[in-house]
């Protein structure tokens, strides 16, 4: 029913290898680290008094909030505004150190957490 030759099998077998080298060789996808806000890049521009900064603070922390998992340990009260949220976030983080030097994404989630736990 199959009657492969050789020299199929073997252009079969050339193409997989030329494939798999081609993959192996691409590297993985990986963001710069530049490419990412810190902490502290959050504080700074979160704590800018220009309109522009403030929208941008907002919209940061609707976007942390909105891609919080359901099995997340965040619970935010209904009615708590994104300004109580952006100016808790702010504090927390220009104190900490820590907060600072890890990614914004990260930090913020870390401060709901711990201002929000669920109970």
């Amino acid at each position: 029913m199959f009657n492969i030759t050789f020299s199929e099998n073997f252009s079969m077998w050339w193409l997989a290898m030329i494939l798999a080298i081609t993959l192996i060789s691409i590297p993985a996808f990986a963001v710069d680290s530049r490419m990412q806000m810190t902490g502290e890049s959050f504080s700074n521009a979160c704590t800018r008094a220009d309109e522009s900064w403030v929208s941008f603070c907002n919209g940061y922390i609707q976007a942390v909030v909105d891609s919080i998992p359901n099995n997340d340990k965040i619970c935010i009260p209904k009615g708590t505004s994104r300004t109580e949220l952006v100016t808790i976030t702010e504090k927390e983080i220009t104190a900490s150190s820590k907060l600072r030097a890890i990614n914004a994404n990260n930090a913020v989630l870390t401060v709901l957490r711990n201002s929000y736990p669920c109970q």
